[in-house]
């Protein structure tokens, strides 16, 4: 085989803090855009980090979180699509070396929209070609060109929404705790979801966290599994062990529970 060249698209799910990247050559931020009736628009920051051109597509999906917490698609004709609200543009952008872009989010709501939380998630598509290459020699040879989007939620709210959670571990292992998540009213909860354990007459330790932690409006219930922390240093038995769940936005706690391990 004198030698192979493909490209190898991915789809990344929304699960970071902070700026997005949706592939080594591209920044975005924020990571999930959340308007309300009062919003006039919303925007997305790009930034160009690569040493070549790039060009990126703008394409709605209409992606919805399933109990385990993955993202399943329910296609363009999906109930609750903030897409058909929205207006985007630029839908296609070319940026330089270091250049950067924004692309903005209109609001357009209907008279007599039925009040509720609309969602869709914005993929980041890549569509320059990959960097030439070539390959010489005996054998086989690959050549691999990663080519990496990325699909942030844009949440709209129309009307009086509100919410609120509960939690409880429901299985414990060496690698950490398995909690169920509970969501009443008519938003999406985000939170960062920490554990503590402890034992009578010391001071509790936090053992493992998971950022960024959401909970959308299609949901009542959902499953996550925080991962224990090796740098804690400490080893989970008989004691106590809590788990909380802080809002991202305002840090107060959405919801906390303790259980006693024997």
């Amino acid at each position: 085989m004198r030698g192979l060249s493909f490209l190898l698209f991915v789809l990344l799910a929304p699960a970071l803090l902070g700026a997005a990247p949706a592939s080594a050559d591209l920044l975005i931020t924020p990571k999930r855009l959340v308007l309300d009736a009062q919003s006039r628009d919303g925007s997305f920051r790009l930034v160009n980090t690569s040493d070549r051109a790039q060009s990126y597509e703008l394409v709605w999906q209409q992606l919805r979180m399933n109990e385990m917490g993955g993202l399943d698609d329910q296609g363009e004709n999906a109930a609750g699509a903030a897409s058909r609200l929205l207006t985007l543009a630029p839908t296609r952008v070319t940026l330089q070396p270091g250049e950067r872009q924004t692309v903005r989010l209109i609001p357009r709501l209907p008279e007599g929209l039925p009040e509720g939380e609309y969602m869709s998630h914005l993929l980041f598509r890549p569509v320059t070609p990959p960097p030439p290459g070539s390959a010489t020699g005996q054998g086989a040879a690959m050549q691999l060109a990663v080519r990496v989007g990325f699909s942030i939620p844009v949440i709209l709210r129309h009307g009086d929404l509100a919410a609120r959670a509960a939690i409880r571990p429901i299985g414990i292992d060496a690698g950490g705790v398995t909690v169920e998540m509970q969501r009443e009213g008519t938003a999406s909860l985000f939170g960062n979801m920490s554990v503590f354990w402890g034992q009578p007459g010391r001071d509790g330790v936090q053992v493992g966290r998971l950022d960024s932690v959401a909970i959308y409006a299609n949901l009542t219930r959902r499953t996550v599994t925080v991962p224990f922390d090796p740098a804690s240093g400490v080893t989970v038995g008989a004691g106590l062990l809590m788990v909380r769940y802080i809002d991202l936005a305002s840090n107060a706690v959405l919801a906390e529970s303790t259980v006693r391990l024997e």
